[in-house]
């Protein structure tokens, strides 16, 4: 498939190996960039759906009507180094309102957890798992809510992973007229690479 999107860059020109193939002829480039999106993407998402049918197996009346990011972000965190001096505008001082120095090779890290928790935001029912909070278009915490991090450096993969989430969600709720709970204690957080449920998901799927 390499050799033949190398030979013929721009015979498919919306399938990522040719797309890369397009712009250089190195394989063990295309391989990489390949594997960096592939793999990424493998741990990333099957957190996601995991989490995702945990929440809706506890919760049927949400899963008869069909967002667990927001609740359960898969990269719960996220740290960046300073490669230069810099100050950023707000963020010090007692009213969080002053300039912040940032000192060149500073690691500066932020709680996505912690920031899709804040009841300003959300709401009082900030913990509760309630999808129609987004229904009427009023919600728009915009920095505050940052699942695939944002700007320059938002994640490459976000629609690869949402689209590979709602073909699966899409092909259960198909499928399958009822999703049961087969673990009667909440969900536990285990932080590893990704955010997952400590117990994995145990449900049940009725036909």
């Amino acid at each position: 498939m390499l050799s033949t999107a190398i030979k013929r860059p721009t015979k498919w020109k919306h399938i990522f190996s040719h797309e890369l193939a397009s712009r250089t002829s190195d394989k063990r480039r295309i391989l990489d960039e390949l594997m960096n999106v592939l793999l990424a993407g493998r741990d990333t998402t099957g957190s996601l759906l995991g989490n995702l049918f945990f929440m809706l197996a506890k919760n049927p009346v949400i899963w008869e009507k069909l967002r667990a990011l927001r609740l359960h972000p898969v990269v719960p965190r996220n740290e960046r180094e300073a490669i230069r001096v810099t100050v950023l505008p707000l963020g010090g001082g007692k009213d969080g309102i002053s300039p912040v120095f940032v000192p060149k090779g500073t690691l500066v890290s932020y709680n996505i957890y912690a920031m899709h928790r804040r009841a300003d935001f959300y709401g009082p029912d900030v913990e509760e798992f309630h999808p129609e909070r987004w229904e009427d278009g009023k919600l728009q915490p915009r920095r505050g809510y940052l699942p695939f991090n944002g700007g320059p450096r938002i994640c490459i993969g976000q629609r690869y992973a949402l689209t590979e989430v709602s073909y699966v969600l899409i092909c259960v709720v198909q499928e399958f007229r009822r999703l049961e709970s087969r673990d009667p204690r909440p969900w536990e957080e285990s932080l590893a690479l990704t955010l997952c449920s400590r117990n994995g998901a145990r449900v049940g799927l009725i036909p």
